[in-house]
C-alpha cells in the first residue's frame, strides 16, 4: 500500500471539501456555519495550514451528505470507454 505524505493528504482533503461544497451549492462560509465549525479553522484546513480532526471531518461530511471517508479518499475520475 503506498504511503501518503501529510501535506498531500491535507491538500486532498481541502480539494474534496471544496468540490463537494460546490457540487452541493454551498458557499464555504455557509458550510462552516451549518457544520457548526469555526470559519477560521475551516480556512486553515483549506489552506493546508492545519490538519482536520476526525470530529471536524464528520461534521463537514454530515452537511455535505457524504461518508467522512469521501473527504479523505482520492477522487478517481470514471474511466472512459476504450
Amino acid at each position: 500500500m503506498p504511503t501518503v505524505e501529510p501535506e498531500e493528504l491535507r491538500a486532498r482533503v481541502a480539494q474534496r471539501i471544496r468540490e463537494l461544497a460546490k457540487r452541493k451549492g454551498l458557499a464555504l462560509t455557509r458550510l462552516a456555519d451549518e457544520a457548526e465549525v469555526s470559519r477560521a479553522h475551516l480556512w486553515t484546513i483549506l489552506n493546508g495550514e492545519s490538519a482536520a480532526s476526525i470530529d471536524f471531518l464528520a461534521k463537514l461530511a454530515k452537511v455535505l451528505a457524504v461518508d467522512p471517508d469521501e473527504l479523505v479518499r482520492r477522487h478517481r475520475k470514471p474511466r472512459s470507454p476504450s
